[in-house]
């Protein structure tokens, strides 16, 4: 009788841990999709920044203001759609 509770709190014991190591490994997958999500959207801001400073360098000075109020516009866009 001993024995057959030894063996079945061992095997519950195993199973338990490798449940553990299950979830932890899930974890980890977590971890690494958030990281990946976190490097996509900062590429995407990037993007934004860059297509913004772009777009103000060619406005030409007669028309500044309301060239760079519509790169403004067109970087805001851009950036909503890195939130999504």
């Amino acid at each position: 009788m001993k024995l057959a509770l030894c063996a079945v709190l061992s095997l519950l014991l195993i199973g338990s841990a490798a449940a553990g190591q299950a979830a932890a490994g899930q974890a980890n997958v977590s971890i690494g999709k958030l990281r990946l999500a976190d490097a996509a959207s900062d590429a995407c801001f990037a993007s934004c920044a860059s297509q913004n400073d772009s777009c103000k360098r060619v406005c030409p000075t007669t028309l500044g203001a309301p060239c760079q109020s519509a790169c403004d516009s067109q970087a805001q866009t851009c950036r909503q759609s890195c939130r999504r």
